[in-house]
């Protein structure tokens, strides 16, 4: 967008990046040293660039990104080394890998074996959790070769028809080729019932892993974890073996137990709490619907705040 003559030279740019670039290094490591103490939870995980692990690190309520270490290796010694950077942390997003939940382990080890630092260092467990992401996308993974496996038992029940049908108008005997036929139909009718069986399942799986229930009460462990080994049973071949190993992994519901203890820390009582919880579940429920709906769950929303103004007239703030 410049005159051609004012146009600086990529010499001057790079240099200019360069000089930026040595700048903001300095200021990033004063920013480290004050936020670090403030991060409690993070959201980890490896992506690769040409098989190299580079790990990293997100916090879930910022957004922002807090680390980016290329490998070289994953292991959990790596991963202990990423996580001691936070001395506060308390609570740790992942998926199953060996290699964080090692790193966790030991880094927690570590801060125990400090005992009184100068710097602030958390006394509470640092504790692990499987994210959501990870347990849905294996989900995804499962029902997609379910019904790919019986589409590929469908045309080749479809093919077996023609071939009886080509017999028929060749004036041959079709008997042999007719049983095949009705055993192809009917192996492709079970793999479309187990992928059907499958589908409900994983909708099963995933009003489970999720804060609410379908009364809008906040989901507890056991019953959350029995849908889960009810809805694992419909989830058939090695393809489901994954996803019943995460789903049987007692980390996959520790969201909901951290949800928990943060509301009674918040509001001790349990009515008003539970009022209150209804509340933020019909606010979170009218952002996602419209019309006449949307006009009911008002109505309720105005019916819930009543409620809680009688139990605490400091119901806002609790």
């Amino acid at each position: 967008m410049l005159p051609l003559g004012v146009v600086p030279s990529r010499a001057m740019v790079g240099r200019w990046v360069q000089a930026a670039a040595a700048q903001a290094s300095r200021l990033l490591v004063v920013l480290d040293l004050a936020c670090q103490a403030r991060i409690r939870v993070l959201c980890l995980d490896e992506i690769f660039l040409h098989r190299a692990p580079v790990l990293m690190a997100i916090e879930p309520h910022s957004m922002a990104w807090m680390a980016g270490q290329r490998g070289p290796d994953r292991r959990g010694e790596r991963w202990r080394a990423v996580l001691t950077n936070w001395p506060c942390l308390e609570h740790v997003i992942a998926d199953g890998g060996q290699g964080l939940a090692r790193g966790v382990k030991l880094a927690h080890a570590a801060r125990g074996a400090q005992g009184e630092a100068a710097e602030p260092i958390s006394r509470q467990a640092m504790t692990m959790g499987l994210d959501v992401f990870h347990t849905q996308r294996a989900l995804e993974r499962v029902i997609q070769r379910q019904w790919k496996h019986a589409e590929r038992q469908l045309e080749a029940a479809s093919q077996a028809d023609a071939k009886v049908e080509r017999y028929k108008r060749q004036g041959r005997e079709p008997r042999g080729v007719s049983g095949v036929a009705g055993r192809a139909w009917r192996k492709a009718e079970r793999l479309c019932d187990q992928a059907g069986n499958a589908q409900e399942a994983v909708q099963q799986i995933t009003a489970a892993l999720s804060w609410f229930d379908a009364q809008g009460q906040l989901s507890c462990r056991q019953t959350a974890q029995a849908q889960l080994d009810e809805a694992s049973q419909q989830l058939q071949g090695e393809c489901g073996s994954k996803v019943k190993r995460l789903l049987s992994d007692e980390r996959t519901l520790n969201h909901g137990d951290r949800l928990h203890a943060h509301l009674t820390a918040a509001v001790s009582e349990p009515v008003l709490r539970d009022a209150l919880t209804r509340l933020w579940y019909v606010n979170d429920q009218l952002q996602q619907v419209q019309g006449d709906a949307c006009l009911r769950l008002r109505q309720l929303v105005v019916i819930e705040q009543v409620l809680c103004e009688r139990l605490c007239p400091q119901w806002q703030w609790a």
